[in-house]
This record gives structure tokens, sequence and C-alpha cells, in this order.
């Protein structure tokens, strides 16, 4: 991953030769209003993009387009899971807002009592924090060590090295996010994977699931990273995804709340929708409020990413060059895949980009598949009767 901004370049550099080709190797599905998919197929080949599903939105108007590969692994359709990655984040963060409209805790709660868990690198630091990356934790490489020999997370908690400084500036951290499930478990008494099921993913009718154990393989699509290109190397299910999440276990799920779920674009769209207004299939779901609160800005990303900011969950791209604007939701990147999903402030205009992998180079930290995304649906959407 192009994490640096000298990796970035190299990365980009490299990319048109050594990242797999897909061009003349695309299929094709649409449906509802009518898309320019030669310009779309331009900007597949150019991201180098391994199926994928698209759903543009606006007011009453769809479009929907399912595009498989012809190497007969990346096949999409209406039915098709897709490990959205940091997607993720925003359904834990309506979840999360849900439960404190419910009275379950409040938004300011500091952590440490929520997990019964006095440990110095947690000190000082509220679910407010961790929704908004504010929490000073930081992603290290004993997450994953003890995710994947069972650790705890207290384990990795007194690693000296977890945090830098003190609550409120800025820096992404899926540590953080991991966290929230354990405190929804913690509080609760009920698996993550039961949770978000009863009182997230049902009352949005939506398909998903933070539980990859539940889904046959071959419903879902496998990721490829494509630079460095390896094949035969795809990620449908990961190691830590393959055990199931049936019972709650507070200390040791913190590997799954921060990019884990598995669903399909017309969900994302339903997730975004209900983000949006606050609404979902069965009626209110979270408060003006708490809606206000979710979309306000708590940080912002600073020089390297000066269009960029964060709110409980929640990516926002302010550039004048794609739309007089705002557009709030989330990309992720996870195994290879970019996925993206927006909507314009304004206007409610929808746009959500799912694939099996993709490019990773990026304009500062918004990857530019998802900047071309955003290119790209305004300006079919704009041509769409009204």
């Amino acid at each position: 991953m192009p994490t640096t901004p000298l990796r970035n370049l190299t990365y980009r550099a490299a990319l048109p030769f050594l990242a797999p080709s897909v061009r003349g190797r695309l299929i094709h599905s649409a449906d509802g209003q009518s898309l320019d998919l030669d310009a779309y197929t331009r900007f597949l080949c150019r991201y180098h993009v391994h199926g994928a599903s698209l759903r543009l939105v606006s007011g009453k108007q769809s479009a929907s387009v399912f595009t498989s590969v012809r190497d007969g692994m990346h096949t999409a359709d209406a039915s098709t899971f897709f490990r959205v990655a940091s997607l993720t984040k925003m359904a834990t963060s309506l979840l999360t807002l849900h439960l404190v409209s419910e009275g379950a805790f409040a938004l300011d709660a500091p952590v440490s009592d929520l997990l019964r868990l006095d440990v110095p690198a947690l000190r000082g630091i509220t679910l407010r924090h961790l929704l908004s990356h504010t929490s000073a934790l930081r992603d290290i490489p004993a997450v994953d060590r003890a995710l994947l020999a069972g650790g705890t997370l207290e384990e990795v908690l007194r690693s000296p090295d977890v945090r830098v400084g003190d609550p409120g500036v800025f820096s992404y951290c899926n540590l953080g996010f991991g966290i929230i499930g354990c405190v929804l478990e913690k509080v609760t008494g009920t698996s993550i994977r039961s949770l978000f099921q009863d009182q997230l993913f049902s009352p949005l009718d939506m398909r998903a699931t933070l539980d990859a154990s539940t889904l046959r393989d071959d419903e879902i699509m496998p990721v490829t990273r494509i630079l460095p290109y390896h094949p035969g190397h795809d990620v449908r299910k990961t190691a830590l995804g393959k055990r199931p999440l049936d019972t709650p276990d507070p200390e040791r799920h913190f590997g799954h709340t921060a990019g884990a779920m598995y669903t399909d674009a017309v969900s994302v769209e339903k997730l975004l929708s209900c983000i949006r207004t606050g609404t979902g299939a069965s009626g209110t779901y979270l408060p003006d409020s708490l809606v206000e609160e979710m979309h306000r800005v708590h940080a912002v990303y600073g020089r390297r990413s000066p269009t960029l900011s964060y709110g409980l969950g929640l990516l926002f791209v302010q550039d004048p060059r794609l739309s007089p604007h705002r557009f709030l939701g989330h990309q992720g990147l996870a195994y290879g895949c970019v996925d993206g999903a927006f909507w314009e402030e304004h206007t409610g205009r929808t746009m959500i980009f799912l694939n099996g992998g993709c490019s990773e180079g990026r304009v500062g930290m918004l990857t530019c598949s998802n900047r071309d995304l955003i290119s790209f649906a305004c300006r079919e959407m704009n041509r769409w009767p009204s």
C-alpha cells in the first residue's frame, strides 16, 4: 500500500507496467438509467479493476452495473457479497450512535469505564475520540499478531508504542474502531454478529454480515492486490474472518468493526441513506441531534490532504474541482480492494463502487480511483432527465 508520498509516486509510476491488465476482459450487466459504459470501461482499465459493482442514485432514479472479469473468479451480480473494508466504519458508527440514543452509554463516556479495563493507554479516551480517530492510539504490528494468535486487547494496549500523545489530534486508527466492537459486546453482553444483525442490518433491510464464516466462498467476490501482483493469492475470507462470531468475546473481538463487513451496493445505499437522514426501513433510527453530530467536522487531515476532514465514522471530501458541495461517506482499502461510497450534500446524489481489486494510488489520502469515481458519477447523473 503506498502509505508515504514517495511510495505513492513509485506505485503510480509502476502501475501501467506491473499491474495485470483487464483490457478486453470485462463483461458488464447494466440496469436502470443509461450510463456511458465506454467511459466506465476506460475508468476500470485505468485502475486495473478486478470485478465490480457500481450503483448511482439521484432522487428516484438509479443505475447499477455489475462487472465481471473473464478469469472465472471475479464474477459479479446482484447477489455477490463484497468485503467493503473501512466502509464498515460507517456501520459501526451508526450502530454505536443508535445505542447512544437508546441510553446504552454516552458518547463522551470513558472507554476504560465501559470496558472495565484500567490501562494507561486508554486514559482520557472517550467513544467520541474513537469514532473520530482522535484517540492518540495507533495501529502497530502487535495488533495483527494478537488477533491471529488469540491474544487479548489488554495485551495490545500494554504495548509501549500503542499510544502517542494526548487525545484530540487526528490520526487514522483501525484499532480504535476495533475497540468499539469490544465496547459494544461488553456493554450489551451480545456478540457483534448478533448485535449488528438485530440492531442495524435488519432495521435497515441490509444484506450484510460481520461474520464471514456464515457465507459460502462462492458468494464472495475475491480480492486481488494488483500491485504487487501475485496470481492465486486472492482473498475471500481472512484467517480471522473464518472464526465464527456467534458468542461475545470483548477481550478478543477487536479485529472486526473497523473493516470486516461483507455486503452489496444496494445495502450500502440503504446505510448511506440512514446516515444522511436518520431514517431506516422501519422508521426513525437516529435522532436529528446525533445525525448532525455525525455530520459535523471533528478532525481535519491537514496539509497532506487539505480537501479531507472527518466526522464520526464519516469521511468528508470538500473539493471545488469536483463539486461546490461536500461529499460524505467513506473509502475502504483492504487486501487490494479500493471501495468508495459517498453522497453529495444538498443534492443527496449517491455513488457506490465496490470491487475485487483496484489501484491503491492516491492524491493525498483520497485514492485516485475514488476521486475519479466521484467525478464520473456526477457527470453521468447530470445527464439524467430531471
